[in-house]
């Protein structure tokens, strides 16, 4: 896995170095209220997605956002679907989910959008992937308008573990 230039950002591969940075990340009450339904998510499971992401038989890649420096303003990744993605796409082994976390400080400036562009279009070009999907909270506006910026469908509803959920879809 690569890093990944965008115009403001640079995408970089997730070391177990970033687990500190990225937990912190994850705990704040803003970005785990629809992320992880307000729940702490425990460091080690942050190390293990961590871990996940640098075993390249794994599906899965997540690289830090950052600006200019290193210290990361968030995280984006594409993993592979989860149950309940599956149970809308059919083509479960052709697709990736893309997940995406940004520092509230961060937000409303465009950041998302371009680091989930250069997520999905590295993903779409793989040569095996078929579609991107991903799973949104249904009280979660701004991911329902970054989901329409970049042309992702809904491609269904399921239920979620506190709310219902809108799983998206973009396609090759």
């Amino acid at each position: 896995m690569s890093a990944i230039r965008t115009a403001r950002l640079n995408l970089v591969p997730v070391t177990l170095n970033d687990e500190p940075a990225l937990t912190r990340l994850l705990h704040s009450p803003e970005v785990r209220r629809y992320l992880s339904d307000a729940t702490l998510v425990p460091r080690a499971t942050v190390a293990g997605w961590i871990a996940e992401s640098c075993d390249p038989a794994s599906g899965t890649c997540y690289w830090r956002i950052s600006i200019g420096g290193d210290a990361p303003i968030g995280l984006v990744g594409l993993k592979p679907p989860s149950t309940a993605t599956l149970a809308l796409r059919a083509i479960g082994w052709r697709s990736r989910e893309l997940a995406i976390a940004l520092g509230p400080e961060h937000w409303g400036q465009g950041f998302a959008a371009e680091a989930v562009d250069a997520a999905v279009q590295h993903g779409l070009s793989d040569g095996v992937t078929f579609a991107i999907v991903s799973a949104v909270d249904a009280a979660d506006a701004r991911s329902h308008r970054l989901m329409a910026h970049w042309g992702f469908a809904e491609l269904g509803r399921i239920a979620g573990p506190v709310q219902p959920i809108i799983v998206y879809e973009r396609s090759v």
